[in-house]
């Protein structure tokens, strides 16, 4: 009798010692998903005071200026779309503008806006619209956005920044009907525009993405302005495309520029350019440099005044 309660005395030390062990890894395991829960709370918190922050305290106003906003059907996206009008114009006007549409207007609106005034008010340029695209988000998602919405197939291999996962992207087929179908048709139902004078302004992903419409979708744009265009996307995909693309484009002005000290950019944009004008286009009137002492983020004042003189000329 005593050796089965001895046998029973260990059974049940086992069975407790067990389930303390049991109960233990249990305990860990939701303490770990606690603080899984407190951190995404926190960014969720963030998040939401910057997004506050911004729609608060950093809208301004600026003169000849209207924003609208529209959700395309294409990707789901609202997208807010600030217009800038030249000075003196009226809807009830028989005049019609050439339209430079602008990508990453979240951040360049402002310059780009400046810019164009100035080139006006010299007669460098003509009278334009501006139309800006932007997102009304935070600036992180902002950047998944436009990777998703400039690049022109998928790579869920690239992390950039040192991101634990790659953003989205392979999304600008979807940008371009967006483009085409919603945008073109909303800017020239409502404004006083030149339907066939539409350019294009797009820096890094932005220049990816013009270089991407001009080589698949030329009849959107007759005039391109491409700055510090990533082009090392994918392996260099559009420099592999345009070597034996065949091209039909018609009447289209192209500027490219980037800034001698931006590496690899300066190389493929060369050979980019290289191929394009081996084609022997008689309708591609093309314009490329490399500016001295320019960096990627320092190409834009310059490269940009550059490439509006350039399209815009007679």
């Amino acid at each position: 009798m005593k050796i089965q309660y001895q046998h029973i005395i260990i059974l049940f030390l086992v069975l407790v010692f067990t389930g303390c062990k049991n109960d233990s890894k249990e305990i860990n395991a939701l303490r770990i998903k606690n603080e899984l829960l407190e951190k995404q709370l926190k960014e969720a918190k963030e998040q939401s005071k910057t997004i506050e922050y911004q729609k608060n305290n950093t809208s301004v106003a600026l003169p000849n200026t209207t924003v609208k906003e529209i959700t395309s059907k294409f990707n789901g996206q609202k997208y807010k779309i600030k217009i800038q009008f030249p000075r003196g114009y009226k809807d009830d006007s028989r005049e019609e503008y050439p339209v430079l549409y602008v990508i990453d207007a979240e951040t360049n609106f402002g310059g780009v806006g400046y810019i164009v005034q100035r080139l006006i008010k010299d007669k460098l340029i003509p009278q334009i619209i501006v139309v800006g695209i932007a997102y009304d988000t935070d600036y992180k998602t902002f950047y998944k956005l436009r990777s998703r919405d400039l690049t022109p197939v998928e790579d869920n291999k690239l992390k950039i920044g040192g991101a634990k996962k790659p953003d989205p992207t392979g999304g600008a087929s979807e940008f371009c009907d967006f483009l085409e179908k919603e945008l073109f048709p909303f800017i020239e139902g409502n404004f006083n525009v030149k339907k066939q004078d539409r350019a294009l302004y797009g820096h890094s992903y932005g220049g990816l993405f013009g270089s991407y419409v001009l080589l698949e979708k030329s009849h959107l744009f007759n005039k391109y302005i491409l700055l510090g265009s990533s082009l090392w996307y994918k392996s260099n995909l559009l420099i592999s495309q345009v070597k034996h693309k065949e091209l039909n484009i018609n009447q289209t002005k192209l500027y490219m520029g980037s800034g001698e000290l931006e590496g690899r950019i300066d190389d493929l944009q060369t050979t980019f350019i290289a191929l394009l004008k081996a084609k022997k286009l008689k309708d591609l009137d093309i314009k490329s440099e490399v500016i001295d002492n320019e960096t990627h983020r320092t190409i834009f004042g310059v490269g940009f005044t550059n490439g509006l003189r350039f399209v815009y000329s007679k």
